[in-house]
């Protein structure tokens, strides 16, 4: 029985398309939305973002998963609507920008629940150090996608409460949940069908003789695997078995693809490559059936979870992976695959890296390709692991059902999903523990009227007096005509209707005050006041003590 959905869903589409890009975050906020299609097809979703065209193309990609429930969309920034549910998942690290948006409102309105991707850039650093001081909340999480991101989150913020105390002598930082919680995959989609494997082999035109290696992701040897140890490796196996390597994926640009192309030629004459367009569907389909082996020898502090394994083992494919971060916690060494040992440079052999990338001397792709320059995968049991599972075709078969039967258990999204409404609901729990709270200020982006306030000569009252300047109506058509003076006009923040009301109102009644006109138009809000603003900003009305 799959958990009720209890949590809104921040929807910005690039998070959750590859349309643009195939990066991991894109992919798996992809894999996201099928999964609750697929885990709630006919309960009420709730959207949360900016717009109406964010709203149609959350539904319209709910529904072309197959959701056929009703989807209810909340615009930012409607923390009141918001609270009915409780929590909000964030498809990253959460935005300071949203937590002190909310504790302007209410802090113990909602809960967030964000998550973590790649943890090696300067952003995302940041958006976890920052995680333990304000605008976040105990009763706010940051979902770790495998426990090596929790190991780097808590040093991390354990490093920032150390600093932030010997800086400014602050002792109360903030508790942030910090649980781990696998990625999903759609084991139904992957899980390998009779007849399948033949005729995908077929079309690739694949030898029952040849053994399959597949490896797939981007194609980028400076941000993903470096893919020369793979090469290297299966060039020895090659000298005893027929061995295809496809690779199957999107290369950055033709520069890099011409240095994948080198690299096979020089490092293994013996192996046979095929190339898969990763955004042919089709032909994506067909390498995964006809592969063998899935290989993922990722050496890049980027990566933080690996999908493409945990979707290897939903195949059915035994898989061949490095011990490395995220990797560690989804393949059992010597049951679903073989996990490589791998080694770094000792601590304090990479400030100079880190150093270089902070003040804009290297490039992004320099920093994480640099480190991965250093980061050994043991070429001698990778070797040892290939050949094993190339001339043992019963422990590629028992090996892949172990996976298999992993997948679907641990890693389908239903399984997942079930753990994120379980979060909302512990969430919930501590927010009500916490009791009533107060709204808290934003100091760095109050009311730019309060903020301001000195600028002016002095600061409209409600009992001052307000008069309608001869031929105010006919001129009022006029000015809304002009781009100098409805530019900012807004149905929501200046309203055109509202503007309209007050002069129509002042018509009617004659002059009064500013508090008896704006209750007399029914706009006695922010918008009406502002409203009333523009109207003597425009020498429509006259207002004075």
């Amino acid at each position: 029985m799959t958990a009720q959905n209890n949590f809104a869903i921040y929807y910005a589409g690039d998070a959750y398309s590859t349309a643009r890009k195939i990066m991991g975050r894109q992919s798996a906020g992809k894999a996201f939305m099928r999964g609750v299609a697929r885990t709630w097809p006919k309960s009420a979703l709730h959207g949360y973002g900016q717009g109406t065209n964010a709203a149609t193309a959350m539904l319209a990609q709910l529904r072309e998963d197959g959701y056929a429930g009703e989807m209810k969309w909340i615009e930012v920034p409607q923390w009141d609507a918001l609270s009915e549910i409780g929590a909000l998942y964030y498809p990253s690290p959460v935005a300071k920008d949203f937590a002190y948006s909310r504790n302007t409102f209410n802090p113990a309105a909602i809960s967030f629940m964000g998550v973590t991707f790649t943890l090696s850039s300067m952003v995302a650093m940041d958006q976890v150090a920052d995680l333990v001081v304000a605008p976040f909340k105990p009763w706010d999480a940051m979902i770790c996608i495998s426990q090596a991101a929790l190991d780097f989150s808590t040093r991390l913020q354990d490093e920032m409460k150390a600093w932030l105390s010997a800086q400014t002598g602050a002792t109360r930082f903030n508790r942030p949940q910090l649980p781990v919680i696998p990625l999903g995959v759609d084991c139904p989609a992957f899980a390998p069908q009779p007849g399948q494997r033949e005729e995908a082999r077929d079309k690739l035109e694949l030898t029952d003789k040849e053994v399959v290696f597949l490896f797939s992701g981007r194609l980028s040897f400076h941000a993903k695997a470096n893919p020369a140890p793979m090469y290297q490796a299966l060039q020895q196996v090659a000298k005893q078995t027929p061995v295809v390597c496809i690779e199957a994926g999107v290369f950055p640009n033709d520069s890099i693809r011409a240095g994948y192309l080198a690299a096979q030629n020089a490092l293994a004459p013996s192996v046979r490559f095929i190339w898969v367009d990763g955004n042919n569907e089709s032909r994506y389909r067909q390498a995964w059936r006809s592969a063998d082996v899935f290989v993922s020898l990722s050496d890049n502090i980027q990566e933080t979870f690996g999908l493409t394994p945990v979707e290897a083992m939903a195949a059915g494919l035994p898989v061949v992976v490095s011990d490395w971060n995220g990797y560690k916690d989804t393949v059992r060494d010597g049951v679903d695959g073989f996990r490589v040992p791998t080694s770094l440079p000792p601590a304090g052999t990479g400030g100079d890296l880190a150093m270089r990338h902070a003040l804009g001397m290297d490039t992004y792709d320099f920093f994480i390709g640099r480190t991965s320059l250093a980061t050994v995968v043991d070429p001698t049991l990778l070797v040892e692991a290939f050949k094993r599972l190339a001339s043992q075709p019963e422990l590629r078969a028992r090996m892949g059902a172990a996976g298999l039967a992993r997948a679907a258990r641990e890693f389908d999204w239903p399984v997942i999903l079930r753990r994120y409404a379980q979060l909302a609901d512990e969430l919930a729990r501590i927010r009500t523990a916490a009791g009533p709270q107060t709204p808290e200020p934003w100091p760095q982006r109050a009311d730019p009227f309060t903020r301001f306030a000195h600028f002016s000569s002095q600061t409209l009252r409600g009992d001052w007096i307000v008069m309608p300047q001869c031929d105010a109506e006919a001129r009022l058509r006029d000015l809304l005509g002009l781009a100098m003076a409805n530019y900012a006009l807004d149905s929501a923040m200046l309203p055109r209707e509202t503007i309209a009301g007050l002069l129509e109102t002042l018509g009617l009644h004659g002059a009064q005050t500013v508090d008896a006109l704006l209750a007399a138009a029914g706009a006695s809000t922010p918008a009406g006041i502002r409203s009333l603003m523009w109207l003597w900003k425009f020498d429509l009305v006259k207002i004075g003590a």
